[in-house]
């Protein structure tokens, strides 16, 4: 994924990349089921670039819970600021610089949109909001069947001691 930098016009630009060309930059990061093309609004001002956008992508996952495989839909928020050419002063700390001398007058933005894909996944992946997950005992996969563990309603024997303290209040 590239953007000619040395062909934007003075305000507002706009570059759109292929599903396919997405998910084969993604890949390397997880299983991609499906992608959007992704529209890229640019804007040129004097030396600077402001590049954003958003894209769906579907990504099969396994449940950190139960390990079952699923898919999950995220949307990949895209929202960067470039300098073209040297900087003084502070704002070069705010901002990552571009020099098209060295890149042929491109910006090679795949990093980019890695980073941008690996900042949407979440932290946790679960197959639902209310997956039971599997049993410590057995393994059997709880949003599927019962547990067939004897001791399930047997307490932690380290717990005794406080639910002894609870009964004798009252």
């Amino acid at each position: 994924m590239r953007i000619k930098i040395d062909k934007l016009k003075e305000g507002g630009n706009s570059e759109v990349f292929e599903a396919g060309e997405i998910s084969e930059v993604l890949s390397t990061e997880k299983k991609i089921v499906r992608a959007d093309e992704l529209c890229l609004n640019i804007e040129k001002s004097n030396d600077y670039l402001h590049i954003h956008g958003s894209c769906s992508v579907c990504c099969e996952d396994s449940c950190d819970r139960c390990a079952e495989n699923f898919e999950s839909e995220l949307i990949v928020n895209i929202d960067y600021y470039f300098h073209i050419g040297e900087i003084e002063g502070a704002a070069a700390d705010d901002v990552e610089i571009i020099y098209p001398d060295e890149s042929n007058g491109e910006l090679v933005f795949d990093d980019h949109l890695k980073e941008s894909f690996i900042l949407a996944l979440p932290l946790k992946n679960l197959c639902s909001g209310d997956c039971r997950g599997l049993c410590v005992g057995c393994g059997a996969n709880l949003n599927l069947e019962k547990c067939s563990c004897p001791d399930k309603d047997k307490t932690d024997p380290r717990w005794d001691t406080l639910t002894k303290l609870l009964n004798t209040d009252k």
